[in-house]
């Protein structure tokens, strides 16, 4: 081979490559020494890409720094509803508000950035899409890069959640404003010292069934709370044997026919947990083998340990539980057993707050039965924790029994409330146990009264959060403490509402405690006695 041989085939090879980098060149057909011939494709090799580009749920563009669109995928036509040939070349402003014009000019200058907006087509605002703006350079040209995601049903998922949210709030609130008059009512018959006994059986019914509804409440309310994962638990020491005894004179103190009928036998494990949510647990189990159980049958809890875990075993001779529904008993609404008489009553949402709730302990749960009528056996599992070291801590709480002891004056109390009978009951319960009331039906009527100041300043104000008139009992709490005849007063709310937002609302508007109705006079009690006004000697 000459020189000039050589030249020509070099000037070929240079035209080649020249033709398969500016893209002019599909394929290579070479030829071997044997006379095979094989293919290399070169295009073949970004075809999965392109595949991926074009078949991709999210709308993708190419474009110019300035914001013309150079490329875009059949998925991002779709969503401007645009043709794809009349796309090219649009200005990608044509399809986003024109208010935000000053962020799409930012973005494109630094090429990156995200954000959430809605597309407009044909001048009206569509579909809620989230913007991806990044950076590419091809053939030495800087461009930009844009994805569309499509997240209208994710935002309308939102919307939902937070109407169901709302919902949920609002509905809690009108369930428990009527709760909290008739346990109202309740004590304040009590209080009459009735000797009839039919009379004193029917007080014992409607606070039982009231504490029954108010469960139910707590119950529904937690157990959506609970599936999304929106409980925090309020950890602390608690001895599951001081807390299992507790339930179980509570849930058999509350109806007759439960005395004698549950076998407790405990010893003392602790846990690291939230007494009010393992409370839920026991009371849920517990309630229902009794409830499941016919008869005098005899419902047995153990509590105790075995190896590290703390254990809870709640074990019935009740009607027990069908094989094909153990695997789905803590399945949200199932109820393995429906009578048309609905005698044995629930939600089908009791097991379903139990699991998760032992799941946030980082616990389980488990079911067990041999079948139908022979009983059924369910069985938490709590990791345990050493006892507290309580050694230091006998004195401050024997000085704190002896100053409960103490006898106060009767206190002068505010009880704002819109709702009248809620308001009348209890209202008749403090005017019983001797305190001063006075009372309004709204915020302007509450601030009215802190001028009326003749008998004396307030000690303690009860408020609704709920409150009609444009003021709520946040606003109200505010106004009060703002104000000089307010800054002592112990604000307290008694409300519907019981989310944890809503209590760190209470907090953050000057409340000293959140009580959630229906309301024991207890509570009352212990509020009023917080004002540490002790009589002269």
């Amino acid at each position: 081979m000459d020189i000039e041989e050589l030249r020509q085939r070099l000037i070929e090879a240079e035209g080649n490559l020249h033709a398969i980098y500016s893209g002019e060149i599909d394929a290579l057909l070479l030829s071997e020494g044997g006379g095979e011939r094989r293919v290399f494709t070169l295009r073949s090799a970004d075809a999965p890409y392109r595949a991926l580009v074009e078949r991709m749920q999210e709308g993708a563009a190419t474009l110019s720094v300035t914001g013309e669109i150079v490329y875009c995928n059949q998925r991002f036509a779709d969503l401007v509803r645009t043709p794809l040939e009349q796309a090219f070349g649009t200005s990608i402003r044509r399809f986003l508000p024109a208010a935000e014009g000053d962020i799409i000019r930012a973005m494109l200058e630094h090429g990156s950035g995200r954000y959430q907006t809605r597309l407009v087509l044909d001048g009206q605002e569509a579909t809620e899409v989230q913007v991806t703006f990044s950076s590419i350079v091809l053939d030495d040209v800087e461009h930009r890069t844009l994805i569309l995601s499509d997240i209208s049903s994710l935002a309308r998922a939102q919307r939902e959640n937070r109407s169901k949210d709302e919902f949920l709030a609002m509905l809690a609130h009108e369930l428990r404003n009527p709760l909290g008059a008739i346990q109202g009512a309740v004590h304040a018959l009590t209080l009459l010292n009735q000797a009839e006994p039919m009379a004193q059986r029917a007080t014992s019914i409607i606070k039982r069934q009231v504490t029954h509804m108010a469960r139910l409440v707590d119950d529904l309310l937690d157990v959506g709370r609970a599936v999304t994962g929106k409980i925090v638990l309020k950890r602390a020491p608690v001895n599951l044997a001081d807390a299992v005894k507790s339930s179980v004179s509570v849930i058999a103190a509350g109806n007759p026919t439960n005395q004698g009928r549950i076998d407790l036998v405990s010893e003392p494990v602790w846990v690291s947990g939230d007494a009010v949510r393992i409370e839920q647990v026991i009371g849920n189990l517990v309630s229902n083998a009794l409830k499941f159980t016919r008869g005098d049958g005899i419902v047995s809890v153990f509590v105790g340990r075995e190896g590290d875990d703390a254990v809870l075993r709640v074990a019935d001779q009740g009607i027990g539980i069908p094989a094909d529904m153990l695997p789905k008993i803590f399945d949200l609404f199932v109820q393995a057993h429906h009578t048309i008489d609905r005698s044995r009553g629930g939600l089908g949402i009791g097991l379903t707050l139990v699991r998760r709730l032992a799941e946030l302990h980082g616990g389980s749960v488990h079911a067990h039965s041999d079948g139908e009528g022979r009983g059924s056996t369910f069985t938490v599992r709590l990791p345990s924790v050493a006892a507290p070291d309580r050694t230091h801590q006998g004195n401050g709480h024997d000085k704190t029994n002896g100053e409960s002891r103490r006898t106060f004056e009767s206190r002068r109390v505010l009880l704002v409330d819109d709702n009248h009978d809620s308001r009348e009951m209890y209202r008749a319960v403090l005017l019983a146990h001797g305190h001063d009331v006075c009372e309004a039906a709204d915020g302007e009527h509450a601030l009215a009264m802190l001028e009326r100041t003749g008998a004396g300043p307030l000690d303690v104000a009860f408020i609704d959060i709920g409150l009609p008139g444009g003021m709520d009992g946040y606003e109200l709490a505010r106004r009060i403490r703002s104000h000089p005849a307010g800054a002592n007063i112990r604000l307290v709310a008694l409300t519907g509402y019981g989310f944890p937002e809503d209590r760190v609302h209470s907090r953050q508007a000057g409340f000293a405690k959140h009580l959630v109705k229906p309301v024991e006079p207890e509570a009352l009690h212990r509020e009023l006695t917080a004002v540490q006004r002790p009589r002269p000697n």
